[in-house]
């Protein structure tokens, strides 16, 4: 009997714990297993946002920045302003404009809760525009004198010119 009595109840314990155990099965292969998403932040949709433009084409561009100069330009959230703001600086777009960019970003409405990754990229962004702006008017100024030395110098080749010809002139004037 206590042999009886073991494997009874060794057998009463096996279907509780069977009964209590989770089931684990293997999914078909028509049952789609949810990726794992990293948590959207607000510098990660401006990204997204940013890598969507890249995919546009000029007139779908033109409508973006359109919809958004319209209603974005004096919106309160600042992931709408700055996605105006990448808009302003594509390259090779009509609408490219960086002292408009920077005015966007010092003169905001009203100061928004920022998440601390959307500040770190606004005060990079400002820093970097500012520094292009500056760049910017350095070539200008460069540009400039550039070309005022080239009229001086296109100037004093004028002078060289005339005196090599009154040489020419003098010499022949000399000559048997």
């Amino acid at each position: 009997m206590p042999k009886t009595y073991k494997l009874l109840s060794g057998l009463i314990l096996l279907m509780l714990f069977t009964g209590c155990a989770p089931t684990w099965h293997k999914p078909s292969a028509h049952t789609e297993i949810p990726a794992v998403q990293e948590p959207q932040d607000d510098l990660n949709e401006l990204m997204h946002y940013y890598n969507s433009l890249q995919d546009k084409s000029e007139l779908e561009l033109a409508w973006e920045y359109n919809y958004a100069n319209s209603h974005y330009r004096e919106s309160t959230d600042t992931r709408e302003r700055l996605k105006l703001l990448m808009l302003l600086l594509l390259p090779n777009t009509n609408f490219q404009s960086i002292p408009t960019a920077l005015d966007l970003l010092e003169n905001s409405p009203q100061p928004a809760e920022l998440s601390s990754s959307l500040a770190a990229f606004e005060n990079i962004l400002t820093l970097l525009l500012k520094q292009q702006e500056s760049a910017n008017i350095q070539v200008q100024n460069l540009s400039a004198k550039l070309r005022a030395t080239e009229a001086e110098v296109k100037i004093l080749q004028n002078k060289i010119d005339a005196i090599k010809n009154i040489e020419k002139n003098l010499m022949r004037r000399n000559a048997p």
